[in-house]
């Protein structure tokens, strides 16, 4: 009885240590497994909300709207304006005010998330439009792939100018840096099957993936899909079903592979349609604005999905900038980020345990391309500029409405104080250049600065 009694204490205590360390383990694992996950950020080229069917838009996206029903969609993401001045805040997780100094560029020192995720251990590779070396025109080199932490690349646009070639028929790409110019084929299927063989290669660790995709930008072209196409509005229809079929090609790829539940999948675009292009959303034609501060340049699709990290079929309400991305992933991935970083980790708001994580968005907008300078600030419904203009918001239709300074609400005046010390806080002189290839040139304006005014000449190869 003493032996049988001694060995139920010692079957006793076992169980007790196994019961208490099992929560612990398990535990563990489940932290483990959330600290490195695998993330792919997909980047569109120059399409707003009203062109998807998420957004009320016409366009079908049956592959984005897999995105929306397995992930949260957020209502209100917003880009800057331009492609150069959107891709180094989300790059970098800065302000512009803080590291943008031209059009096509980045600075070699710039830390980005690729930097950010290689360091931490992961496989990175890019694949898509890079537009970061340079402009051509002012003589400053850009930051390569390799010096923003990106191990592997096939590229359009690693060299501005005429170098960059085309990014659809017989297009002109980098692989890791060297040439590859096939004579035929079609840009986005190069891209994309890269992106599925870096897959396939890192399937067994922890990667990231940065896709800034070369659809849907001009020139409007037809496809694979349909060789003949028709006038541009018809052709950008043809080239938002390609990017379709293209992110489904991804997420085909990650279910394949058994990634899925793995990987967090963040699809975006970097600014507004083109302002050739209208769309139908909510029942109204709506006019592209990119390269405008307007919230038909800004406001952007943004999905994000992980498979029981994130919900299912939910929308958001809270504001998202572009800023708020590199700190998201980041937190998904239990990575530290830097202190001058401006964004915000939006990965509460996603899993529902926050409602907001910004009140407000800040831009300083000095593209140093084509479109004049401006900062603002906006929440949900109201808008200031640096130029004094208050205007109402309605994000259903990217309309902004002028409000009488002599009639606002008591609630309007407190909010147009708070936003005019977030304007005045930014003492960063907005950069009035806007023809850097005007440089030594005759200004169209007698006695004006070629820089500022224009020369009467345009690039041959337009990178806008």
């Amino acid at each position: 009885m003493i032996r049988n009694s001694h060995l139920r204490t010692i079957a006793l205590t076992v169980l007790m240590i196994v019961t208490a360390l099992a929560p612990a383990t398990s535990s563990a694992q489940e932290s483990s497994s959330r600290e490195r996950p695998n993330v792919v950020v997909i980047l569109a080229d120059d399409v707003g909300v009203e062109a998807f069917r998420a957004y009320g838009g016409e366009h079908d996206t049956p592959n984005i709207d897999r995105l929306v029903r397995e992930g949260v969609t957020f209502d209100h993401a917003f880009s800057t304006p331009l492609c150069s001045p959107s891709r180094t805040r989300l790059m970098t997780g800065k302000e512009n005010a803080s590291n943008y100094e031209a059009f096509g560029y980045l600075g070699p020192d710039e830390r980005t998330f690729g930097n950010l995720f290689s360091d931490a251990g992961y496989a990175t590779g890019i694949v898509g439009k890079w537009q970061l070396s340079g402009n051509g025109f002012d003589g400053r080199t850009g930051i390569s792939p390799t010096q923003a932490g990106f191990g592997q690349s096939l590229l359009w646009q690693l060299e501005p100018g005429p170098q960059k070639g085309s990014r659809y028929w017989g297009p002109t790409l980098w692989r890791d840096g060297s040439w590859l110019i096939p004579e035929e084929g079609f840009g986005p299927d190069y891209l994309s099957d890269y992106a599925l063989s870096f897959l396939d290669e890192h399937a067994d660790r922890p990667f990231f993936l940065y896709y800034p995709m070369v659809l849907v930008h001009d020139p409007f072209v037809a496809t694979p899909a349909e060789r003949v196409g028709g006038n541009e509005q018809h052709n950008f229809g043809l080239l938002m079903q390609y990017m379709d079929r293209m992110v489904g090609r991804l997420l085909d790829r990650l279910d394949a592979l058994d990634l899925t539940e793995d990987t967090l999948v963040i699809f975006t675009a970097d600014n507004g349609t083109n302002r050739r292009i209208h769309s139908v959303r909510n029942g109204e034609r709506i006019r592209g604005g990119k390269g405008l501060p307007t919230l038909t340049g800004t406001h952007v699709p943004l999905m994000m999905r992980w498979p029981g990290r994130i919900p299912a079929g939910e929308r958001r309400s809270a504001l998202f900038d572009f800023t708020d991305v590199l700190p998201t992933i980041a937190d998904a991935a239990s990575l530290p980020v830097a202190a001058d970083v401006d964004g915000v980790s939006q990965l509460a708001v996603a899993q529902g345990r926050s409602q907001s994580a910004r009140e407000t968005i800040f831009q300083h907008y000095a593209p140093v391309w084509r479109w004049p300078s401006t900062r603002f600030v906006f929440d949900l419904e109201r808008k200031l500029y640096e130029d004094g203009r208050f205007v109402a918001l309605d994000l259903s239709l990217g309309e902004e409405r002028e409000l009488d300074r002599q009639s606002l609400t008591d609630e309007d005046r407190a909010r147009l104080a708070r936003f005019q010390a977030i304007l005045d806080a930014d003492t960063v002189p907005l950069d009035p250049e806007r023809y850097p290839w005007c440089a030594g040139l005759e200004p169209s304006v007698e006695g004006g600065d070629p820089l500022v005014v224009g020369c009467g000449t345009a690039p041959g190869n337009r990178a806008d």
